[in-house]
């Protein structure tokens, strides 16, 4: 039985070998889970203003133009069972966190990176946050979750070719979002309104009891939950069924409603937001993401008024 291992591991090693070079360089090559991931250890503690979420909050939330010491955790199709991993994950170390930004954006509670077109997105979970609870072992290596040749295209591109694959700045927000890389607003509105229309509403509890246990952990460490249906171009907007995104809006609102720690604001149509604010139908520009950001912050300032109006004055 020795020998059969042994004759067998020699007939694969030249297949087994390449392979575990591959995976290794491929965990070293610089990623932006890595980078959020290192964020959070270092600098958990000073974060009062969390941003979780997808592509809209990336591109949307820039700390920069926050009062309070902010960091934007989103990532691509992150889903909301993912933004509660994370914030359970982290929650001990976010001991001065105060508010939780959630963007609720048409295809929030219908989609779910686990079974959605880019689940191979998942295996950064497992390997750069370290988190175990996936199952699944297609997740637990580089080399497996994509194609052959893209990862071979991915070592070129950083160890060859000197390519960063960071997108993200500092404090997490999106760096490929400029307004001189500017897509058709009327193609690609229509293109994504149609990817992110839900054939079924099969995910939808999932999210919905994500989001609700989200609302829960905030509510005992006193933080307050801002969710906010980012503003969209017209383009996008005019393409949107308007059951799902009825659906997802009023969902939004009764979660505020019963809930004293949470806040919703819909800016989908807001008109203050022009054509040059969006790289994308739904995506911002450098414009876009300073006026949202504006925006989230007068919120966060009104209540930073309030929540400093009710402490008690210091006794003498």
């Amino acid at each position: 039985m020795k020998k059969l291992i042994l004759k067998s591991l020699l007939f694969l090693s030249p297949i087994i070998f390449p392979g575990i070079v591959i995976e290794y360089l491929l965990r070293l090559t610089p990623n932006d889970y890595k980078v959020k991931s290192a964020y959070y250890a270092e600098h958990a503690k000073d974060i009062e203003v969390l941003c979780l979420g997808e592509s809209h909050a990336i591109s949307g939330i820039n700390p920069i133009y926050l009062d309070l010491k902010g960091f934007n955790g989103s990532h691509v199709l992150q889903s909301l069972n993912y933004d509660l991993i994370i914030l359970k994950k982290y929650q001990k170390d976010l001991v001065n966190l105060k508010y939780l930004l959630i963007p609720i954006s048409y295809a929030s509670f219908t989609e779910n990176l686990e079974n959605g077109r880019e689940k191979w997105r998942v295996k950064n979970y497992f390997l750069y946050y370290d988190i175990k609870k996936i199952q699944n072992p297609y997740y637990y290596t580089e080399i497996f979750s994509l194609p052959f040749q893209t990862n071979i295209f991915r070592l070129t591109d950083y160890y060859i070719y000197k390519k960063s694959p960071i997108t993200t700045d500092s404090l997490g927000h999106g760096l490929e979002f400029m307004i001189i890389n500017q897509k058709s607003l009327e193609k690609t509105g229509e293109i994504a309104a149609k990817l992110h229309t839900a054939t079924d509403y099969d995910n939808w509890k999932t999210n919905y009891e994500s989001l609700r246990e989200i609302i829960s952990i905030c509510n005992r460490k006193n933080v307050r939950v801002i969710l906010f249906t980012a503003p969209a171009n017209i383009h996008y907007v005019n393409n949107l069924q308007q059951e799902q995104l009825a659906r997802t809006t009023t969902a939004a609102r009764s979660l505020a409603s019963s809930n004293k720690n949470v806040f919703y604001i819909n800016l989908l149509t807001d008109p203050g937001f022009s054509d040059n604010d969006f790289y994308d139908a739904n995506h911002f520009s450098e414009s876009g993401s300073r006026k949202l950001t504006t925006i989230i912050n007068a919120i966060i300032r009104e209540f930073e008024k309030d929540r400093n109006s009710q402490r008690q004055p210091a006794l003498p």
